[in-house]
């Protein structure tokens, strides 16, 4: 039995992606799908080498520091050849907003300043389509989005891939999108999450966090893929510079994460 699996994130999204991941059922043998596609029932999809948790770890090692009040002050890591500057405030919906996101919800609003101080261009995985698991970035991807989830007690707001479930096999690799940054260039961006927060993953075809968020969590921290497989993206149909590469889960110090600070109030 072939069983198309339809990649749903945890949250109001709609998905729009048409490529679906491929399980094995019982007495599959394969699938002719351009090429053929085999899933041995027993294979099972390991964590990419060097990932501290499922959803990525933390980075390794790194320089943090934390500049003005907790939680309204800039946050600032510097990790493997990149600086990852944070703040964040309480977000209001704009006036006349409809559907989902941050014109529409009140929440958490991100503002990051991501700087190459190494000495080869990279590429950060810093805008995340609302369901992973296309094979194409959609042109309306919404750039400010971001994973939510809890990692030991601090609300995480994430730009970066996961690993592929057990036994999930993809057609073809599902990308996400981003920048390339040149050394000594920087990039600006948003990071968003729905307050009070809740959970906001890839579907079941992903390792990904599956706890719910607390309500009452008191600490943030953002944190973005960055790679050095800046030849590896495409121009990407969003425009405005943003490319697309493969989503791998974030491998030794790809994850950059700042540190944790108190969630402001609004």
């Amino acid at each position: 039995m072939v069983v198309f699996i339809v990649m749903k994130p945890l949250t109001h999204h709609v998905p729009r992606g048409p490529l679906q991941p491929v399980r094995p059922g019982r007495g599959l043998l394969a699938l002719a799908l351009g090429a053929v596609l085999v899933t041995s029932a027993c294979g099972q999809a390991t964590p990419s080498p060097g990932v501290a948790t499922p959803a990525g770890g933390d980075g390794g090692s790194a320089t943090a520091s934390s500049t003005g009040d907790a939680g309204a002050g800039a946050q600032t890591v510097t990790s493997g050849g990149v600086r990852l500057e944070a703040t964040m405030a309480p977000g209001g919906p704009e006036a006349g907003a409809t559907g989902a996101g941050i014109a529409a919800s009140p929440g958490l609003v991100v503002d990051y300043t991501l700087t190459n101080t190494g000495t080869k261009p990279v590429l950060a995985f810093d805008v995340v389509p609302a369901d992973l698991g296309s094979a194409t970035l959609p042109a309306d991807v919404d750039l400010k989005h971001a994973w939510v989830y809890e990692q030991s007690g601090v609300l995480r707001l994430s730009k970066q891939g996961f690993a592929p479930g057990p036994n999930v096999r993809f057609a073809a690799a599902p990308v996400m999108g981003g920048h390339t940054v040149a050394p000594g260039a920087s990039i600006t961006g948003k990071a968003y999450a729905v307050s009070p927060p809740t959970l906001d993953v890839p579907g079941e075809s992903f390792q990904a966090p599956r706890t719910p968020v607390d309500p009452g969590v008191k600490q943030w921290q953002l944190c973005i893929q960055v790679t050095d497989r800046a030849a590896q993206a495409r121009p990407s149909a969003v425009g405005g510079g943003v490319v697309e590469a493969a989503s791998t889960a974030p491998q030794g110090e790809e994850l950059v994460c700042t540190p944790p600070s108190t969630i402001p109030v609004g």
